[in-house]
């Protein structure tokens, strides 16, 4: 890290602006037909910042004033803040919308803002830690219907709110967080004055893990409404909206998805609806994940996949169904105990992959198992738990077989309405999945951003090569290889066929890059053609603790929207956009630290490498010079041949701000030490005869071996060729071979081996590379069989 102990006069010279960052909207929703202040708060949010939103609603920017929670003292980190007035239309479907900020110095963050159709109120004491509602006896009193927009702060926060109702009175009570942006796992738990539970929920059905409890009060009274995070932990993005009323709301869906651009009737069915709900997502939708909802309800939709493969339903009878490869079917375990059963057609030896989404989706609670049997009812695999969440099972149909039956069933046998799911069964021909890691990017002008990529293989183990075919004029994109599992040299099976692989974009811009905002495409493509495109998080909310996946919000439908701001004062660089390294060698790689007029501090650089590469070391030796040093990056015999991307980087702090810096890739060849190259690869001698075939050695640079001998192996009987010795000064060669009178004629397949003893090591080591295939004729072989 580089820290910098700067004047601000002289900080405001170097760094000139920052892109805006979006740390909190106050209020996190609204009631729809209302006009209320929106605060955006977080960092570059000058007034020039234009709102970016498909909220249903007009934005009026305000005069800035001083901040209401800077005034209560409520604000930890004071930030810039900018307020809006917003007018949101009546007939603003209720549902969660993102808002961006941009400027002429970048785009920010998304933060999702909420429209709901009851009246609402803010948590005391998020405005005024003073006013703490953390026991019953502090319950802030609230009057239904309402929404209540809160935080949960550190030390296991609880929250306790006051209601009265009247004897008989139902009333639905939801916590909205996850499904909003939130990092918290909500917990709801009612009580009366006395303190006894009368009901509680953790995770509800058919909203992940937000909570939702519907409770009839047997009589009149005060009763005592808990939110807390069912883990107790302390999130960064902290909100929660506590709805408090009568409406409408569906627990699960059927089908959970379906074909892109074909219509298709949904049916919201549970909860408190007295009976199914018949409704049409938007199918032509390009996002993968589409809203669905119960008109009449105050709940946040329900989300609806969308794929581009054939889909089809379950029988409805219960019947056993025939599977037809690459065709989704949409089933549900209806009751308790029940099994779904599936009949497919195989061949001995084919490889199968058979997908099961349910729960993951978070539309479903059904915890499946998936189990393969042959036709006499031979159990043959099972699978409870792959890819996270739902059964994920590679199979290899063994001999003898020709149909295979597979079951579908609760683990633990459990059924209704909410355990849906969606079966797929694919030839394992390989593929792989690529997701963005980075939700948005600003480039900085003459500078470089980094672009993080997952890859979830999905039997690919091949090299993987992304790019950008829509990037603008005026930016350059570097990096983007992901080498083969087989560089990587696990040695293990564990998750074998189903690993993820991580790679990296750098984009630099000119000096004169073009500042308007604009959303690329990023593309990954094998060697032999394989094509898929990059899917966006729209957002990434870390989430603390122990194997907590972030929050993101894929149904956005975003790929990488980028912007460009203003020049960092520092720029980090290495001398060459592509360095190979013969295999076994030791290679400097030089980095060099630029800074702009005014800016000093202390400057520590890391590498980082972007894909795995077995027996690869990167050092770093000590530089006297704070601004320049290197990196070692070693191999040996064993590195193997492949394409990996290497960058340096840096964060420095800044008038409290900490600034990442990166170099653009590095792309990086590890590649034989030498090559043989003949004149033709095949050999043609008569009985008694000799012939010569001239080659040439060519060395890498980076190469330290000296003299290389080649000798051709796997000679029939009665040749003979030779080896020769070509020293370390020369390049060419000739082989030689002789034929006795009674060489056999024929097409023989023979390799020309080479190594080079001489490579400079203490421990004598002789280095290989592949042999080159060749085929030796003798005359008197047909000509047409060769």
């Amino acid at each position: 890290m580089i820290r910098a102990a700067i004047l601000l006069a002289a900080a405001a010279t170097i760094l000139d602006a920052a892109p805006p960052v979006l740390r909190e909207l106050s209020p996190r929703g609204a009631q729809r037909g209302k006009t209320f202040t929106l605060y955006l708060r977080g960092e570059g949010l000058m007034q020039s910042a234009q709102v970016t939103s498909t909220l249903p609603a007009a934005f009026s920017r305000l005069t800035p004033s001083r901040d209401p929670l800077a005034e209560s003292g409520s604000l930890t980190t004071p930030g810039s803040a900018l307020p809006f007035l917003v007018s949101l239309r009546a007939d603003a479907p209720t549902g969660a919308y993102p808002i961006r900020v941009t400027t002429p110095d970048g785009i920010s963050n998304v933060l999702l803002f909420s429209v709901g159709d009851l009246p609402e109120v803010a948590e005391t004491e998020s405005k005024d830690p003073k006013q703490s509602n953390d026991l019953p006896v502090n319950a802030q009193k609230l009057t239904v219907p309402t929404i209540v927009n809160g935080t949960l702060g550190a030390d296991a926060d609880v929250d306790h709110y006051a209601i009265s109702v009247r004897s008989g009175e139902k009333l639905v009570f939801e916590v909205e967080a996850r499904r909003a942006g939130s990092a918290i796992d909500p917990a709801i738990e009612l009580f009366d004055s006395s303190g006894r539970e009368l009901a509680k929920n953790d995770d509800a059905p058919g909203i992940g893990v937000d909570a939702r409890l519907e409770f009839t009060f047997p009589k009149a009274g005060e009763y005592i409404v808990r939110v807390h995070d069912s883990k107790y932990s302390a999130q960064s993005e902290n909100f929660y909206r506590l709805k408090i009323g009568r409406y409408e709301y569906a627990e699960a869906l059927f089908p959970l998805g379906w074909k892109r651009g074909e219509p298709v009737d949904v049916s919201l069915v549970g909860g408190n609806l007295a009976q199914p709900v018949k409704v049409k997502p938007e199918v032509q939708s390009k996002s993968v994940l589409v809203p669905v909802r119960v008109p009449s309800s105050g709940s946040l939709p329900m989300m609806f996949v969308l794929s581009d493969d054939p889909q089809a339903l379950e029988p409805a009878d219960g019947s056993p169904m025939e599977l037809t490869a690459g065709t989704v079917v949409n089933g549900r375990i209806s009751k308790p105990k029940e099994i779904d059963r599936y009949r497919l057609r195989v061949t001995p030896g084919e490889q199968w992959v058979f997908e099961l989404t349910a729960a993951s989706l978070g539309t479903s609670r059904l915890d499946a198992l998936l189990t393969i049997f042959d036709a006499a009812g031979k159990k043959l695999a099972s699978g409870d738990d792959g890819d996270g969440f739902d059964p994920v099972m590679p199979f290899t149909v063994p001999a003898g077989t020709s149909e295979i039956a597979l079951a579908v069933e609760d683990l633990l046998g459990r059924g209704g309405d909410a355990y849906g799911y969606r079966l797929v069964a694919r030839k394992q021909h390989a593929d792989f999945r690529v997701d963005l890691a980075t939700p948005y990017v600003n480039v900085p002008a003459g500078g470089t951003a980094q672009v993080v990529v997952v890859i979830q293989r999905q039997g690919y183990d091949g090299e993987i090569r992304l790019s950008i075919p829509n990037l603008p004029a005026g930016f350059s994109a570097a990096g983007g290889h992901v080498p083969s599992e087989a560089a990587a040299q696990l040695f293990t099976n564990e998750n074998a066929g189903r690993r993820i692989a991580r790679s990296v974009l750098t984009l630099t811009a000119a000096a004169d890059a073009k500042a308007q905002p604009v959303e690329l495409e990023i593309i990954a493509e094998t060697p032999d053609g394989m094509v898929r495109h990059a899917r966006g998080p729209g957002l990434v909310v870390p989430v603390r603790g122990l194997r907590q996946k972030p929050v993101t919000a894929a149904w956005l439908g975003l790929g990488l929207p980028m912007a460009v701001t203003s020049a960092l004062p520092v720029t980090l660089s290495l001398p060459t956009p592509v360095v190979r390294i013969a295999q076994g060698v030791e290679y400097k790689l030089d980095w060099r630290l630029a800074r702009r007029a005014g800016f000093k501090g202390a400057a520590r650089v890391r590498e980082l490498t972007a894909g795995e590469v077995g027996n690869l070391r990167v050092l770093k030796p000590e530089s006297k010079d704070p601004d320049a040093g290197t990196f070692l990056l070693n191999t040996n015999f064993a590195t193997p041949f492949t394409t990996f991307d290497m960058l340096v980087q840096t964060e420095i702090e800044m008038d409290g701000n900490k600034i990442e810096i990166t170099s653009p890739v590095v792309e990086i060849q590890v590649v034989p030490g030498y090559e043989v190259q003949v004149a033709r690869d095949s050999i043609e001698v008569n009985p008694g005869g000799r012939v010569e075939v001239a080659g040439k050695i060519r060395r890498e640079p980076t190469f330290e071996g000296g003299a290389v001998k080649i000798v051709i192996e796997d000679l029939p009987d009665n040749i003979k060729c030779p080896a020769v010795e070509v020293p370390a000064e020369k390049t060419g060669f000739v082989l030689a071979c002789e034929a006795a009178p009674n060489a056999k004629p024929g097409s023989f397949p023979v390799r020309i081996a080479s190594t080079a003893p001489d490579t400079g090591r203490t421990a004598k080591q002789d280095y290989k590379i592949a042999d080159v295939n060749a085929r030796l004729v003798v005359a008197g072989s047909s000509r047409a069989a060769n």
